[in-house]
């Protein structure tokens, strides 16, 4: 992902205006990519499990509680990188 500025200051020009993203905002994006793969896991093991009941086929949640694991703890650390004060500012 390349983060665009208005500023041509702090464009990279060989980027066509892309700057070359911190090290938090690479982080933030590798987090965001696996919530959002684990989600789509999680959305298609509810569809097989909700197929496994009308059969009457007994239960494996497994998978599902290991993606809804995955999607908590990579929110929380995509959460961890937000700044103290943006996050008191959400809350209040």
């Amino acid at each position: 992902d390349n983060i665009y500025y208005s500023d041509p200051d702090r464009a990279n020009l060989y980027l066509g205006g892309g700057a070359v993203p911190k090290n938090e905002q690479s982080i933030a994006y590798l987090l965001r990519n696996d919530i959002l793969t684990n989600i789509e896991n999680l959305q298609a093991e509810v569809a097989y499990l909700i197929k496994e009941m009308k059969v009457g086929n007994p239960l494996e949640t497994e998978d599902l509680y290991l993606y809804s694991d995955i999607c908590k703890d990579g929110m929380a650390k995509y959460l961890d990188l937000v700044p103290p004060m943006e996050v008191k500012t959400a809350k209040d």
